[in-house]
């Protein structure tokens, strides 16, 4: 059966959250409103390229209205009770989002983005084959081994998947990291997946303390890993596939690509400029245009898009040359015939 996408993104507003808004400034009021706009920006990016119009989760769609009245909302129950003073808690609310995507016909296919996204180019060839109803997450488990360590990432997932599967010593973690800005499939998807985040988040909260990351991605990281294991799920990789990338404008702590990897992407996922996101400077006037805009503000810090570039450049003549060496290697040996790459 084909299956009809659509988009969504998930604005829950709870004044008494301390942590609202990464990479975003201002009072709480300005915040909110920065985050309607990020998702006028992420609706307007949509439409640009010929993609179904995006329909905002929220819990106060009458706020999110005043500001935009041209956005779509849904206004739903959320059941999920996470205490304001955990990190990202708002985002927690994805769980009542995936239980709400578990309840649509059977013919959907439900896309969640997070609101500091945009769509930069046409669908993406892979988009025919996803609209076939395969599930589909953006796994950066490499970011998060670079950025936070590979034995503390796998360390943190088994303290809490042993829990929930009550195993004590016979199961280890890949350190599988996915399900945070991306994530797609089918009502019997999000149906499997709200039943094992169900299944984590009390075990989740009794130990957010001792994790290293506070928030929906750690839960739904875990439950992802389990069903994969288990069998009972098939999740693409939507980064390998060139439909999301994330890229950061300022220093990380992994390996990214220049910026012109992520061009050739249909969405682009910029957590740390929600503010420039919320102003309303983008031109959505055309394709050229948006991406012009775009990069006027991103090519704003010079010394690091050079710093950047340079470190690119290098891996890519270190690999080179790495694979050069070896082929001579091998050949100078006699164990195989492998061309030399330059």
């Amino acid at each position: 059966m084909k299956q009809q996408i659509n988009y969504y993104t998930l604005l829950y507003i709870n004044e008494n959250e301390t942590s609202l808004g990464n990479g975003l400034s201002g009072k709480y009021s300005e915040k909110i409103e920065k985050y309607v706009n990020c998702c006028s920006s992420l609706n307007s990016s949509l439409i640009l390229h010929n993609q179904p119009k995006l329909k905002v989760i929220t819990n106060n769609a009458e706020l999110i209205n005043k500001i935009d009245s041209n956005l779509d909302c849904i206004q739903i129950k959320f059941k999920t009770k996470v205490d304001s003073s955990i990190p990202f808690a708002s985002a927690h609310c994805k769980l009542d989002v995936f239980s709400y995507f578990s309840t649509l016909p059977e013919n959907c296919y439900s896309i969640l983005l997070d609101s500091d996204v945009l769509c930069i180019n046409d669908t993406a060839p892979i988009m025919k084959n996803i609209a076939s109803g395969i599930p589909i997450a953006y796994d950066i488990t490499d970011q998060q081994f670079q950025g936070i360590g590979t034995e503390r990432v796998c360390k943190d997932k088994e303290l809490l998947i042993k829990k929930v599967l009550r195993e004590k010593t016979d199961f280890t973690s890949s350190g599988f990291w996915a399900g945070g800005e991306f994530i797609g499939g089918t009502a019997d998807f999000y149906k499997t997946l709200y039943n094992m985040c169900k299944k984590i988040l009390p075990v989740y909260l009794e130990n957010c303390k001792k994790l290293f990351h506070n928030g929906d991605e750690m839960i739904v990281s875990c439950a992802l890993e389990i069903l994969i294991r288990q069998k009972k799920v098939f999740v693409f990789d939507a980064g390998t596939l060139g439909i999301i990338g994330r890229y950061y404008d300022s220093s990380t702590n992994h390996v990214q690509h220049i910026w012109k990897y992520f061009k050739k992407n249909m969405f682009v996922h910029l957590p740390m400029d929600k503010d420039f996101l919320g102003t309303k400077k983008l031109d959505f006037s055309s394709s050229e245009k948006l991406m012009s805009s775009l990069e006027s503000e991103l090519y704003k810090n010079k010394t690091f898009i050079r710093a950047t570039v340079r470190a690119d450049c290098l891996l890519q003549k270190l690999t080179a040359a790495f694979y050069k060496t070896r082929a001579l290697i091998k050949q100078l040996s006699g164990h195989g015939s492998e061309p030399v790459v330059y």
